[in-house]
């Protein structure tokens, strides 16, 4: 079967013979995840597209939406949605200026500024997650429960490999 890895794992294949020791499993499967990576965030961000989203801004209002009082300080935001501090102040900027996230001071530290969902966030946030799952479903609709067991597994080791 075919598909849009083929020509990439087809270039990998042929430097392995010009250079001999080249670990060809690995560069395969390595770049294999790194493609499906794209792939995936292509596909989930061409439905949040129409809605002036992407996937970091969308994962930025989903972790709002999770917290208490709908609320984090964009330090510990950045951390969980796996962003630099300056890029979570550009995506802050982003959902501020849609009207879907408001900056808050906080009541005990007025130098703390909280990220917080406006009510326009939090209906967004409501009215996508459907989209959302609908998505997830799709995606996974090939795959038995033990073979998500098994992705599961492996991926979380190799991320426990990434993360030392």
């Amino acid at each position: 079967m075919r598909h849009s890895f083929s020509p990439y794992e087809s270039a990998i294949h042929v430097i392995a013979t010009q250079l001999p020791g080249s670990p060809t499993r690995e560069a395969i499967l390595t770049r294999l995840l790194l493609h499906i990576g794209t792939r995936l965030g292509d596909a989930f961000d061409s439905k949040l597209k129409e809605q002036g989203l992407n996937y970091t801004t969308w994962t930025a209002l989903v972790v709002l939406y999770s917290q208490p009082e709908r609320r984090m300080l964009p330090s510990a935001l950045a951390t969980v949605i796996h962003a630099s501090r300056t890029h979570c102040s550009r995506i802050a900027d982003d959902l501020v200026k849609k009207a879907w996230v408001e900056r808050v001071a906080s009541d005990v530290d007025r130098r703390e500024v909280f990220m917080q969902l406006t009510t326009e966030g939090q209906t967004l946030v409501e009215t996508l997650q459907p989209l959302r799952r609908q998505q997830y479903r799709a995606l996974w609709a090939e795959f038995s429960e033990k073979e998500m067991d098994q992705m599961d597994a492996l991926l979380r080791k190799l991320l426990g490999v990434l993360d030392g």
